[in-house]
């Protein structure tokens, strides 16, 4: 559990730190629109939040935050100002009206560390108190690893059934994956600007095979979840994934991808120091 929660909470730091809060701060309130909850938040609010000095003040909040939840100090409080620290960021980026799904497996996970005993191992308050962990039943361990598990087999099974659902059999048409990348390619709504996708139509009658492979994996990913020998091969696949969609497509899910030693038995490697 402590090892996850590093992984969960180092991964929001580190985006948190590269991210530039006082350019989102330059741009006009008045094209903000709130979703959910943050609607009933007054727009003085966002008058004062949304300049390049409110913006870096939410920045450096969030980094104490999360350094504490990452280091396991004050666990109990900072995962859960954590989660709802990066919970109300993301919702203000989506405020503007740009959508992405990385982020929100991370989020589910900030969830659930957030109640859990996440700090009871590997954890400054452990070292702090100077005491053994609490005796608590493996279950109370084994229980949130297993959901963030199943939070993340989940997010590529339902990928597949989508694309299938939405698209059906022409999904694996030749000129379907081409299309796809040199369109992102060529908008200007992403961070990379590689141009491989231009490479894809001169092989796009071998594409249809490398698109059944792709939700084959997706459809098989919650094996990894059950069956731990399948693990290296299907995190291995998702390397190769993300590196793919990154390089082809300009799509990257670094969050998700940082999610992958989750699947990792750390206490295996406790047991044999």
């Amino acid at each position: 559990m402590g090892v996850a929660r590093v992984v969960v909470h180092g991964t929001f730091l580190v985006s948190v730190l590269i991210a530039s809060f006082s350019a989102l701060g330059r741009l006009p309130v008045t094209i903000l629109r709130p979703t959910g909850v943050m609607k009933y938040l007054p727009w003085s609010f966002y008058d004062r939040l949304l300049t390049p000095a409110g913006m870096t003040t939410l920045k450096v909040v969030m980094v104490l935050s999360l350094m504490l939840s990452t280091a396991g100090l004050f666990t109990v409080v900072s995962t859960k100002t954590s989660f709802l620290l990066v919970l109300f960021y993301q919702g203000l980026l989506r405020s503007f009206g740009h959508f992405n799904h990385d982020e929100m497996l991370g989020i589910y996970c900030l969830a659930v560390l957030a109640f859990t005993p996440c700090g009871d191992q590997f954890s400054l308050d452990q070292w702090w108190k100077k005491r053994k962990p609490i005796a608590r039943p493996s279950f109370a361990y084994a229980y949130p690893i297993l959901l963030m598990q199943l939070l993340i087999a989940w997010t590529y099974f339902s990928s597949c059934l989508l694309k299938l659902r939405a698209s059906g059999l022409s999904y694996l048409s030749p000129d379907n994956l081409p299309s796809l990348a040199i369109y992102h390619s060529l908008d200007n709504l992403h961070d990379t600007a590689f141009r491989l996708a231009f490479w894809l139509p001169q092989f796009k009658a071998y594409l249809p095979v490398v698109m059944v492979v792709v939700l084959v994996w997706e459809f098989c990913f919650p094996l990894a979840v059950f069956f731990p020998r399948w693990r290296w091969l299907l995190l291995g696949g998702g390397v190769i994934f993300h590196l793919s969609t990154l390089f082809f497509m300009n799509i990257f899910f670094p969050h998700q991808l940082a999610l992958y030693p989750i699947f990792i038995n750390w206490d295996r490697f406790r047991k044999t120091d």
